[in-house]
């Protein structure tokens, strides 16, 4: 078998200096030779297929640790900024929703003594609700009242499709 002479070298240098007992020189020819070997490089996953080996034969115990995975992350991200979008909402229009409820609540009250006043002015049932309905139609007329139902509904559609993407993502991880 022909051998690079370059590479037998350093073979023959160190072992003619350890047959001498020249220690200094065979050191320096044995680290030549060292140097001279190629660097062992395990395949991809090496690491990781040895320690699911031992994990599995109870030599070493599972890591403990959650791997934040793609997904895991999104959905993450997504409720922290539906959070966000929660909290800011809140902060911008808290003082009109406080308003807002307040006067339901008038309205409210003050329709229960128009119904009570009713009731014992005489008029009946359907008399009654013909006037509840005229009310409420008068009242969803009005431009704020149908903005807030258009910004209602679109809340509601933002939710739904949230909800959809959420539990699509629960679907599928349990597979």
């Amino acid at each position: 078998m022909g051998h690079d002479r370059n590479q037998t070298r350093p073979i023959e240098a160190w072992l003619a200096a350890e047959q001498r007992s020249d220690e200094t020189t065979a050191d320096a020819a044995l680290h030549d030779l060292i140097r001279m070997l190629p660097a062992p490089t395990p395949p991809a996953g090496f690491a990781s297929r040895v320690m699911a080996a031992a994990a599995r034969d109870g030599i070493v115990r599972p890591s403990t640790h959650r791997v934040w995975s793609g997904p895991t992350v999104r959905l993450l991200a997504w409720c922290g900024g539906g959070a966000a979008a929660l909290v800011g909402t809140l902060v911008v229009l808290g003082p009109s929703l406080v308003r807002q409820v307040v006067g339901v609540l008038n309205i409210s009250v003050q329709g229960f003594v128009w119904i009570v006043r009713g009731l014992e002015g005489g008029l009946d049932t359907w008399s009654l609700m013909a006037e509840i309905g005229r009310a409420v139609g008068t009242s969803l007329a009005t431009p704020e009242v149908s903005a807030s139902f258009f910004v209602l509904e679109l809340v509601a559609v933002a939710a739904l499709y949230t909800l959809h993407r959420v539990l699509s993502y629960d679907k599928g991880s349990t597979r």
